[in-house]
């Protein structure tokens, strides 16, 4: 005989379906955010790009040379003026990349937009900059302040 207060143990049918369909729901929203890779391949270059404003201005004040950032077709390189007081980039030297000794100092990243008002910012001995700047990398905004050089996250 069982006893009066008898306790279910588990879940009801109700509860396993609408458990199952909030998974459902979740993973149909959620699952393609983790799993495409636009949003890391437009931070990927977004840090890449404000970490080359600064090393740009960093070998102007170590180099005592004008060293220029260019901005064309979705992609960007630093330069060093081949004469340091020429102003003349036309032949200038590619700084090497800092992280793997690579001969030019570029960088690129498919599907991601790279736009800036000013295709050139160049910087002098002293660090300062010859305008100020803006430069986009999908949503996400780098400012250059002339007075200065300094470059900074903009993103509103």
């Amino acid at each position: 005989m069982l006893p009066r207060s008898y306790h279910q143990l588990g879940f009801t049918l109700i509860e396993l379906i609408l458990v199952i369909v909030l998974l459902g729901i979740v993973s149909a929203v959620a699952l393609p955010r983790f799993i495409g890779s636009s949003g890391f391949d437009e931070r990927v270059l977004f840090d890449d790009t404000l970490n080359a404003v600064r090393y740009t201005q960093k070998v102007a004040i170590a180099t005592g040379c004008n060293t220029r950032f260019s901005i064309s077709a979705n992609s960007y390189t630093v330069l060093r003026d081949d004469s340091c007081d020429s102003g003349d980039f036309s032949s200038g030297l590619t700084v090497n990349h800092p992280a793997n000794g690579e001969s030019s100092y570029t960088g690129k990243q498919d599907n991601v937009s790279l736009t800036a008002t000013q295709a050139n910012t160049t910087f002098d001995a002293l660090g300062r900059a010859d305008n100020d700047n803006t430069i986009s990398v999908g949503f996400r905004r780098i400012s250059i302040i002339a007075a200065t050089g300094f470059s900074y996250d903009s993103t509103p």
